[in-house]
């Protein structure tokens, strides 16, 4: 009885079949843990925008501020500006752009939207304004990042009147 071996050929053939058999696992699997990830990552980035436009607005001249305006909700897309638009506050308008920012699988929940700018003002505080009007600032602004399976959701809370984050880091 002779034994014979594999041959070369033969181990890169099989190699190469196992791995395409965990190539098509690993990369669904990688997929959906980003896209669990994606508004983790969206909340982690945009906390961290509203702290430096708050900032930015603290450090500006005069009356100047900042501006967080929403480009779109689904996904998520926001510039952020020096100043405000001037339709929302006549003594300022819009600055040089400071932020852009998209993420494709990321939708935004909460009062904010295209029409809705987050506006700084250079003593720390932050408003919104809903039908042209300014919301209170004795209130908590909540923003709810949502993936785009829904699967995950991650919640920032915005402390209008001295502009800082609560909790700025949950996740």
């Amino acid at each position: 009885m002779s034994s014979r071996g594999a041959t070369l050929l033969e181990t890169l053939t099989a190699v190469g079949i196992l791995g395409l058999l965990m190539a098509g696992l690993a990369i669904p699997a990688y997929r959906q843990y980003a896209a669990s990830r994606a508004s983790r990552d969206a909340a982690i980035t945009l906390a961290a925008d509203v702290a430096w436009l708050s900032r930015a607005a603290q450090n500006a001249d005069g009356r100047q501020g900042a501006s967080l305006i929403i480009e779109s909700v689904d996904p998520l897309t926001y510039d952020g500006y020096l100043g405000r638009p001037r339709w929302a506050d006549p003594q300022s308008t819009l600055g040089r752009l400071l932020i852009h920012r998209t993420f494709t699988g990321v939708r935004l929940d909460g009062p904010l939207d295209p029409h809705t700018p987050l506006l700084f003002a250079s003593n720390g505080s932050a408003q919104y304004l809903v039908a042209g009007s300014p919301v209170t600032q004795h209130g908590i602004l909540v923003l709810t990042l949502v993936s785009r399976d829904a699967s995950r959701s991650a919640t920032i809370r915005l402390d209008l009147l001295t502009g800082t984050l609560i909790d700025p880091s949950p996740w």
